[in-house]
């Protein structure tokens, strides 16, 4: 059968995911890939030995498919693994000027761990990357994965982690010498990781 997705192991809990590491077919339409999140999960995964997952080809978009194999094997990796964060790594085109939105469904998928999100923009102040949360209710994605997460392992009675969608402005995912946002984003994810306390 074709390969779908990859995973790299890791040491520490952390699941990173990028489900539009390629281009998606939603509907009849295929989308884009969001730009360099692929790239940016393998690198947070190998800089921070954590856990990570992402699409190789292209097929239906996790966030909307109902039965869709790449988030059954984000639940099954949760569990397997104990992992104790899973953060979904996403990439937009953005009508502001911010650089990363923070979808938690209203800070549910946070699983009483609100201070999370203080730290993460704790760390916002300390790279210049400005951050907001965003949990503007999306009929289109109300599969997505860090939602479907909460209901299957709910469902099976099984431990269920914090989780955020990360999205990242594409403007802040260009490279270039006068703009080193992408450098301190990548520096805030990898301390923010190693921040969280995993025992």
């Amino acid at each position: 059968t074709e390969e779908k997705y990859r995973v790299l192991s890791g040491n520490v809990p952390v699941l990173l995911s990028a489900p539009h590491s390629v281009n998606q077919i939603r509907g009849e339409d295929v989308r884009d890939a969001e730009k360099y999140t692929g790239a940016l999960t393998r690198f947070l995964a190998n800089a921070t030995s954590s856990y990570a997952i992402f699409q190789i080809f292209t097929h239906a978009d996790p966030n909307t498919d109902e039965e869709n194999v790449y988030k059954n094997a984000v639940v099954n990796l949760v569990n397997s693994y104990n992992i104790k964060l899973l953060l979904d790594i996403h990439s937009s085109t953005f009508k502001d000027n911010t650089d990363m939105d923070i979808v938690t469904n209203n800070r549910e998928t946070l699983r009483g761990m609100d201070y999370l999100f203080d730290r993460l923009k704790e760390l916002g102040v300390k790279y210049n990357i400005k951050i907001d949360e965003n949990n503007v209710p999306n009929k289109e994605k109300e599969n997505e994965i860090i939602k479907k997460m909460n209901q299957i392992l709910k469902e099976e009675i099984l431990e269920v982690p914090p989780a955020m969608r990360i999205v990242i402005n594409n403007k802040r995912l260009e490279t270039s010498d006068e703009d080193d946002s992408l450098e301190n984003i990548i520096s805030l994810m990898e301390e923010f990781i190693s921040y969280f306390n995993y025992s």
